[in-house]
Parts: C-alpha cells; sequence; structure tokens
C-alpha cells in the first residue's frame, strides 16, 4: 500500500507537471497517467518502509502528513528520471533533504507521533513477513511424505 495517492501527487505538483512526468516519452500530453504514478508511489513508500522499521511498525497503516509528503517528493523524482526526462535541480535537493530526513528517523533524531516498537517486535514482525523457503507446495513431496527405509529420490 502507498503512503500517497496519485491525487495528492497531483495537489502537490499540479496536473500539468503531473501529465509530463506520466505521459511516455513522444506521446501527447492528454491526462495523468495513474499506472506509473501508482508504481513510483508505491516504490517509495518502500523505501521509506526500509527506514520506518528501525522503529516503527511498517508498513504504516495510517501514515502521517509528514509521510504523505516524503512519498510524494520520492516518487516525483523517480517519475522524473530516465526515459529521456531529468529531474530538476528542485527535484534532486529535495530527494536529498527527504532521503537525510528518513535517516534521521531511523536514528531516533527526528520522532514521528507513532507508537514505536521494541527491537523483539521489529525482528519478530520482519520475521512474520517473510514467505516461507521451504515447504510442500512447489517441491514435489516434503519430509512427512516419506515413511520409514523410503530412500524416495530424495537426492
Amino acid at each position: 500500500m502507498a503512503y500517497a495517492t496519485v491525487e495528492e501527487m497531483i495537489g502537490r505538483f499540479g496536473e500539468a507537471e503531473m501529465m509530463r512526468l506520466t505521459t511516455p516519452a513522444n506521446a501527447d500530453l492528454v491526462a495523468v497517467q495513474s499506472a506509473p504514478a501508482k508504481v513510483a508511489l508505491e516504490d517509495a513508500s518502500a523505501v521509506i518502509d526500509t527506514f520506518l522499521r528501525k522503529r516503527y511498525r511498517a508498513p504504516l497503516d495510517v501514515a502521517p502528513k509528514e509521510i504523505k509528503r516524503a512519498c510524494c517528493i520520492l516518487a516525483r523524482y523517480d517519475l522524473a528520471t530516465g526515459e529521456q526526462k531529468q529531474p530538476s535541480e528542485t527535484m534532486v535537493a529535495e530527494r536529498k533533504e527527504t532521503l537525510a530526513w528518513l535517516k534521521q528517523i531511523a536514528s531516533g533524531d527526528v520522532v514521528l507521533d507513532l507508537e514505536e516498537v521494541t527491537t523483539g517486535e521489529e525482528s519478530f514482525s520482519a520475521m512474520q513477513t517473510r514467505d516461507p523457503v521451504f515447504g510442500r507446495q512447489g517441491c514435489g513431496r516434503g519430509l512427512d511424505d516419506y515413511g520409514p527405509g523410503d530412500s524416495g529420490d530424495f537426492w
């Protein structure tokens, strides 16, 4: 889940800017293309989570205003890179400031109005979100499927 919406990006940066950033090169500027904007917002949210996990349970259920802003800034920068596009100096500076701010959150120098997690909760939460590496699905027979003395072509 992204911490900000395409509509919030339009509200922050304007419709013309978002049309320019989301429209493929050499295409007519007709409307904001929501698909690339949503991908950029989801990617930005994932980056934000890497910093938040140090102190908070991530992903957040409800993003505070400052996290929404950070998400929009990071997504805007991503949309402005590649495909004959280049971020402006302002975009580069805002991204740099946002990443520095996120590092301050991770270090505890900046505190959000959210409940912090303890070290044990953080580790347990991270372990719970992982998919199992080994299991019955996709592996043929599981270890429980072998009877006593059954070599079963295991190797």
